[in-house]
């Protein structure tokens, strides 16, 4: 019987959308914080690891804002947003 893996849903939006790749990840074992979430997230990618460190940048959890240091599984949807701007 084939059972499909549950995942986390990642999601960036704002100028994050333009670095970040969203889609489906199966969150290995250390990663259980949306700090280690990005810690390995941007391992290989410089400039997603710049951008989420600028300030105003938010994270949702399964649609409410939360904490950086809250906790995740791979049954969660993360989403990251920059800071808006316009007019």
């Amino acid at each position: 019987v084939y059972k499909k893996a549950i995942m986390a849903m990642i999601l960036f939006f704002g100028s994050l959308g333009d670095i970040g790749k969203a889609g489906e990840y199966e969150l290995p074992d250390g990663v259980s914080t949306v700090h280690e979430l990005v810690d390995w997230l941007a391992r290989d990618n410089a400039a997603l690891t710049e951008a989420l460190s600028r300030t105003g940048n938010r994270v949702a959890i399964n649609k409410v804002m939360s904490a950086w240091d809250a906790a995740i599984s791979n049954q969660d949807e993360v989403a990251f947003m920059s800071p808006l701007s316009g007019g």
